[in-house]
């Protein structure tokens, strides 16, 4: 793919429109998008269903044509689900474009790959909980007071003996559900392919974090969304045996009930 000039870029940042902007921005800073959450999260406005989707279609295929965006050739929900399937990333193009309107300048950009499967399930999960949210705040559920995707949401600190360290969640929230109460925390996608051991490693990683004082007077709770009720039950199982006043800083649930629990509503999780 042939690199866009600064001038073009420059020309293109006049004249885009706002929603191109903000679909830019989005899908670079998710990484990863599919088709429909970008339908959901951009063109919810737009009541007719099949009017929607050919808007989206119609606005997503511009943005390709014009290299800001691609798609990765591998689709998901099959060869029937058309242009909803796409999965989409910000070319260099992009990637510059999103970092001027930043006040970043137009540097340089990493051109695209195809990464595998479980990536691209892992990162669309993540950018499923960001839509949830958008959704539940546009309906009056809750406020999305901030949201950032790993590695945005990675946090250094400092670890017995001073040795710099990093904690790594896939996101952090911070919601408000009332005018005087917030949620806050951290993110964990579990897409059922890792084993006990590295799920244990992942857990006492938060509790040295929360016991190095990371996050100052209030820790997030750490939410993993997991697949299945087994998954949950093996989650469940883990946190239990990570020391009792750690046990507090985990809550574990479903996509189905993981909106419930990051508006604050624990008696949604499995404890």
């Amino acid at each position: 793919m042939n690199r866009l000039s600064q001038a073009r870029l420059l020309t293109l940042a006049g004249e885009l429109s706002e929603r191109d902007r903000q679909i830019i921005e989005t899908v670079m800073r998710l990484r990863l998008v599919s088709g429909t959450q970008l339908e959901r999260l951009f063109f919810a406005a737009t009541p007719n269903p099949a009017s929607r989707a050919r808007l989206a279609r119609r606005t997503l295929a511009r943005l390709v044509s014009l290299r800001l965006l691609d798609r990765l050739e591998r689709r998901i929900g099959g060869v029937r689900a058309g242009a909803a399937g796409h999965v989409y990333y910000a070319t260099p193009g992009g990637q510059r474009l999103a970092a001027y309107w930043q006040g970043d300048g137009l540097r340089r950009a990493r051109s695209g790959y195809e990464p595998m499967a479980s990536f691209v399930r892992h990162t669309l999960g993540i950018a499923e909980s960001y839509v949830q949210l958008v959704e539940a705040e546009r309906a009056g559920s809750v406020e999305l007071l901030d949201f950032q995707s790993e590695p945005t949401a990675w946090q250094s600190y400092s670890g017995p003996g001073g040795a710099r360290l990093m904690l790594k969640p896939d996101a952090f929230v911070r919601v408000g559900v009332s005018a005087e109460e917030e949620e806050r925390a951290y993110l964990e996608i579990d897409c059922g392919t890792e084993g006990r051991a590295a799920l244990a490693r992942k857990c006492r990683a938060y509790l040295m974090a929360w016991q190095a004082g990371v996050g100052g007077a209030v820790f997030p709770r750490v939410v993993w969304i997991t697949t299945t009720e087994r998954r949950v039950a093996l989650l469940t199982a883990i946190c239990a045996s990570m020391p009792a006043e750690a046990w507090k800083l985990f809550v574990v649930t479903t996509p189905e009930r993981a909106l419930g629990v990051l508006m604050g509503a624990a008696s949604e999780a499995s404890r």
